[in-house]
């Protein structure tokens, strides 16, 4: 490492002026470029052996800081040069007056637009390192910067895997930020732009709730909850939260795509700049922060960090679309739906092929998309869900959720296996309210088909109330094996309780398919206290 202090000089040409920040990968620098007269960023990366000559590591190091150069996005902070100096590896940045994500959530709450936004410039950048075969592998409110322009950047590109390819230094310290880790890259996966995706869930979580969905105070509590914990369910509820929830799925396979999210904030940003504020006496201005965000922004200086946003005034709302006039050849709507009544708008869908309907509907907010779906006669809208992609599926469902029973029968018209596929990108609140109001052997015959996590999250959802134990026994006649793998996630005193919900003779026979250390769990909650 070197002996870096103020006033230090670095390849003849960069001049230490003072520390930006510090990290568990090395230390920030604000500098004078002196040959080209302006200030940039230099980050000084730490490397230990952990097993490897260090020349190894050197070299590996500025490969892949030589890589993260090579990523042109507007939202990715340019990298002007990566050298050595006295053994050191030095990543030389373009320096982004301004405040940090991290600085803005501290602040106070920010709106889902604004999140949606800045999450949406985010996505773009990740895609565009994804697009060149890098992940970014820290993603996190701190690496992300708003410039005085409202301009979105990530920082640190590509840096926290060059400290090697494991997440733990020889020291047995973390590389990176753990509390945003994905579960593959603890586990010591495998790591695809999914892991990234789930960095982007924890941080828009973050930013929405105000508090890490993962951070303990003990690493080993930490690890765990990102492992085995399932995520707090946000109290800001609708469809970012609903995004979130998917984007932090434990398995990468089932995680929200890039274009899906990309679809979910683009509405957002659309739905709600379209949408007229209102304000009145006694009603709290959940948007107090803009005048705040008016004012100069300080130096760039922790983390690194970035500056507020200055955020655009609510454009007007959109006059409403009169319904197309009746042609010939099924029409192309010359408005979004959002700007039609849901009856219009469904008399539309209905008069085009399935997938078109489709197509039409995937341009939608969720909760507009829903809406329409639930004016649709029964059959129009169960053919449109049999050819939309069952992680579509699940966010419309959920954001149908308050349509009770006419939801739950549109479920029950889908195949069981699609059923359950959808079940498992829904929130699992909504899941367990359509669940209720069906027949026992309909939500059982759903429930078999879903996701084991997903299935044993809703079954605790629904022990607190008198349905759960009907359609537990309804399941194990559908899959026994099934049912028991599933009982094997929820916690043992509700197992114990629906157990004693049923006749003897189910209970009995549902306990027999239980794995043994579950069922030994399970049976000191059912012995008499």
């Amino acid at each position: 490492m070197t002996s870096a202090s103020r006033n230090s000089l670095l390849r003849g040409r960069y001049r230490l002026l003072e520390p930006l920040g510090r990290g568990g990968m090395g230390n920030v620098w604000l500098a004078a470029d002196e040959l080209l007269g302006r200030r940039v960023a230099l980050k000084e990366l730490v490397l230990v052996a952990n097993g490897e000559p260090m020349a190894v590591r050197r070299e590996r190091a500025l490969r892949e800081a030589r890589a993260a150069a090579g990523i042109k996005h507007p939202s990715v902070v340019d990298i002007h040069d990566v050298f050595e100096d006295r053994g050191c590896p030095w990543i030389v940045m373009a320096y982004i007056e301004g405040r940090s994500l991290r600085d803005l959530i501290d602040e106070g709450e920010l709106d889902e637009r604004d999140i949606a936004r800045i999450g949406l410039h985010v996505l773009g950048g990740l895609n565009a390192a994804h697009d060149a075969g890098v992940l970014h592998r820290d993603v996190k409110p701190a690496n992300i910067v708003i410039g005085r322009a409202g301009e979105v950047l990530l920082v640190d590109f590509g840096v926290a895997q060059i400290g090697g390819a494991s997440p733990l230094t020889a020291q047995n310290g973390f590389v990176g930020t753990l509390e945003f880790m994905s579960p593959e890259r603890i586990d010591g996966r495998t790591l695809t732009p999914a892991s990234d995706l789930w960095s982007l869930g924890v941080t828009l979580f973050w930013a929405l709730e105000r508090y890490s969905p993962f951070g303990r105070e003990e690493v080993v509590a930490t690890l765990r909850a990102i492992t085995d914990h399932a995520c707090p369910r946000p109290a800001r509820r609708g469809p970012l939260s609903e995004a979130i929830a998917r984007l932090l799925h434990k398995d990468p396979d089932r995680r929200m795509k890039a274009g899906e999210l990309d679809l979910v904030l683009r509405s957002l940003v659309r739905n709600h700049a379209a949408r007229p504020a209102q304000a009145g006496p006694g009603t709290r201005d959940r948007h107090a922060g803009r005048a705040a965000s008016a004012r100069p922004a300080a130096p760039h200086r922790p983390r690194p960090g970035g500056d507020a946003p200055p955020r655009p005034q609510a454009a007007p709302p959109r006059p409403q679309a009169a319904p197309p006039r009746p042609q010939a050849a099924p029409p192309r709507p010359s408005a979004p739906l959002g700007d039609l009544p849901a009856e219009s708008a469904a008399r539309l869908c209905a008069r085009l092929p399935a997938e078109a309907g489709r197509d039409l509907l995937a341009k939608e907010a969720p909760d507009v998309a829903g809406r329409v779906l639930l004016a649709l006669p029964r059959d129009v809208a169960a053919s449109i869900l049999a050819v939309t992609p069952a992680r579509t599926t699940g966010v419309l469902l959920g954001a149908m959720a308050f349509g009770g029973r006419e939801t739950a029968a549109l479920l029950q018209t889908l195949k069981a296996a699609r059923a359950g596929r959808a079940l498992d990108y829904m929130d699992l609140d909504a899941a367990a309210r359509l669940l209720t109001v069906m027949p026992p052997h309909e939500a059982a015959r759903i429930l078999v088909r879903a996701y084991a996590r997903t299935a044993a999250g809703i079954i605790t959802i629904l022990a607190a109330g008198p349905v759960a134990a009907h359609v537990v026994d309804a399941m194990s006649e559908h899959s026994a094996k099934t049912v028991g793998e599933v009982l094997g996630h929820v916690p043992p005193a509700a197992v114990a309780g629906l157990l004693r919900s049923l006749p003897e003779r189910r209970a009995v026979h549902l306990l027999d398919r239980l794995g043994t250390a579950t069922r030994a769990r399970v049976l000191r909650h059912l012995e008499p206290s």
